[in-house]
């Protein structure tokens, strides 16, 4: 019942997603220029060759993921029973008491990227290549991210059926698609300065385009 409970509040967050994604070039466009956006498409790509071609950087990626558990239930105060990471069996937390925010941590929280975006702050004005270098290497780790979250989805990891996949992945794209603009702040000429402006700008082309869909699936009902 929870599950199903949960779905039928994610369905209606699912199409709010749909909106941001839709609008995600609004906010880019103010924090990026060309030059640094193919900087940002070359760390994809390179992580994409990696991934299909090369290995998945599994072991790595699980650190970050139980870590992900591990901070989130420090913050809500829950005891944490046992902690292990292997290669054949892969990572386990052990709480006391589990939610919805512990459970969906790994997901909604790109560690590694928004732990290399404090250094790249910090030491962005003792070089020029600092910029460029945390760009390649922030697109590389958020495309990990997002790839191995979705094979967890597609797997039916627990995290996830927990609450269900519909709610989960509601919960998940937004909080992703929301920390694009920080992630880049670090690493663009715009530099922080502009990610309120960025944020404001997404938020009026998704209630544009919002206020467009309703408005247009209003007329097909009068129809």
């Amino acid at each position: 019942m929870r599950v199903f409970l949960l779905s039928l509040v994610g369905i209606p967050f699912l199409f709010v997603d749909g909106v941001f994604l839709y609008t995600v070039p609004v906010p880019v466009r103010e924090l990026a220029t060309r030059e640094e956006g193919w900087i940002v498409l070359g760390g994809v790509l390179a992580y994409l060759l990696m991934h299909f071609f090369v290995r998945k950087p599994e072991r790595f990626y699980l650190w970050g993921h139980e870590f992900a558990h591990i901070i989130l239930a420090k913050i809500f105060f829950r005891k944490i029973h046992q902690f292990h990471i292997s290669s054949r069996n892969g990572g386990k937390v052990v709480l006391d008491r589990t939610n919805v925010m512990i459970d969906l941590a790994p997901y909604i929280f790109p560690l590694y990227s928004v732990g290399i975006a404090v250094p790249a702050t910090m030491f962005r004005d003792v070089s020029p290549w600092v910029a460029d270098i945390y760009l390649v290497a922030a697109s590389f780790l958020f495309t990990m991210h997002l790839l191995f979250s979705a094979e967890g989805f597609l797997t039916g990891q627990p995290d996830v059926r927990r609450s269900g996949r519909v709610f989960s992945a509601a919960v998940v794209l937004l909080f992703l698609l929301l920390w694009i603009p920080c992630l880049m702040a670090p690493g663009v000429s715009a530099g922080w300065g502009s990610v309120a402006t960025a944020y404001r700008a997404w938020l009026s082309a998704v209630g544009a385009a919002g206020e467009g869909i309703l408005t247009f699936a209003r007329s097909l009902m009068v129809l």
